[in-house]
């Protein structure tokens, strides 16, 4: 690294620097647990051929929103039975909630993964049997990276896209490609701007970045540019800094009783209920 460059290894492979990260994901599998154990729950559905192309679902009632939210991990890594508390937090407002595993890295590339989550939506709905009013595309991290795909490349004629909120999301892929994630993404400049939401068009709907406060430079720099993107196409968004959190805490947020997170996906949704009114 040159002097003034930024420090892409240490903007993306952290481990070391947050060690809460084991404590954290414990709390995940601890309340994921209840909340299967909980919830009304529909687990491993099938949406493609891949033993990865497998959801669950929460519903709630007929005629609900429908949120999606996409785990992370690098495209590489975790599980959505670790987030099945995302649902629990949003089921609570109303949301019926589905979330997703994809194929990862390095037995995936990059093309398949995108792929793969573009064909989970048709699926969810058709499991959910009425159309939901509006859905939501939602995630963490690289999970955030594909929730901006599938919200900027998914057009239903049933069912409108009411937002796009991801969760400390990476929007541009090309300064992975100078990182250690590159041996398993095997990614050159050109694929990763390819992939790179940063790069394409937003659709019509609300976008909420969120992000903890206590990032690096570097997942701090991609929501910022990124809302930016949003708003010179014309489109409504706003950036959500989440005071001391960092990449593994911010979702901690969604174990608490008044989550922040989810009170933003209820204001998106009801920004996009009073734009329809108009």
């Amino acid at each position: 690294m040159t002097d003034g460059a930024p420090d892409r290894e240490s903007d993306y492979i952290f481990r070391d620097r947050y060690p809460e990260r084991t404590e954290v994901y414990r709390r995940f599998d601890d309340a994921s647990a209840a909340a299967r154990a909980k919830l009304r729950c529909r687990c491993d559905m099938p949406y493609g051929a891949h033993p990865r192309e497998v959801f669950d679902l929460f519903p709630v009632a007929d005629g609900a929103p429908l949120l999606v939210f996409i785990h992370g991990g690098y495209w590489q890594s975790l599980d959505k039975n670790r987030y099945s508390f995302v649902a629990a937090a949003l089921v609570r407002h109303g949301f019926s909630v589905a979330l997703p595993n994809y194929p990862l890295s390095p037995d995936a590339p990059m093309e398949g993964i995108v792929e793969s989550i573009g064909r989970c939506l048709p699926a969810i709905l058709s499991a959910l049997g009425t159309s939901p009013p509006f859905w939501i595309a939602s995630g963490h991290s690289a999970g955030g990276h594909l929730a901006a795909t599938l919200a900027m490349t998914t057009r239903l004629p049933s069912t409108r896209l009411a937002a796009c909120v991801p969760i400390s999301g990476v929007f541009d892929i090309e300064p992975l490609v100078e990182t250690s994630l590159n041996a398993a993404l095997r990614l050159d400049r050109a694929r990763a701007a390819k992939f790179s939401p940063i790069h394409w068009a937003p659709p019509p709907c609300f976008l909420t970045a969120i992000v903890g406060a206590d990032e690096t430079p570097g997942f701090l720099g991609q929501s910022q540019d990124f809302l930016e993107h949003w708003r010179r196409s014309g489109q409504n968004a706003r950036l959500v800094s989440m005071p001391a959190r960092n990449h593994y805490t911010i979702l901690c947020d969604m174990l608490e009783e008044r989550s922040e997170i989810a009170r933003e996906v209820v204001r998106a949704a009801e920004d996009f209920r009073q734009g329809s009114r108009r």
